[in-house]
């Protein structure tokens, strides 16, 4: 994915990610389908549910940060 420009700023932003630090250790944060169901468990249910890395992107000038999930 090619760097996004802030449309607030219009400057080139800066790409990085979410750390999600879960029980196994850090991983990437992820979006899930749907609203969250909880489940007795795992703490949610994800079955079947389609799940994609989200990606993060952050303006030097204003600090904006946009979140963009791609296939």
């Amino acid at each position: 994915m090619a760097a996004p420009i802030c449309p607030d700023c219009q400057k080139r932003l800066e790409g990085g990610f979410l750390l999600d630090q879960g029980s196994a250790g850090p991983t990437v944060g992820k979006w899930v389908e749907g609203a969250p169901v909880k489940s007795a468990w795992s703490g949610l249910k994800l079955k079947g549910r389609r799940q994609l890395n989200v990606y993060a992107w952050r303006c030097p000038s204003c600090m904006q940060v946009r979140l963009f999930a791609p296939e």
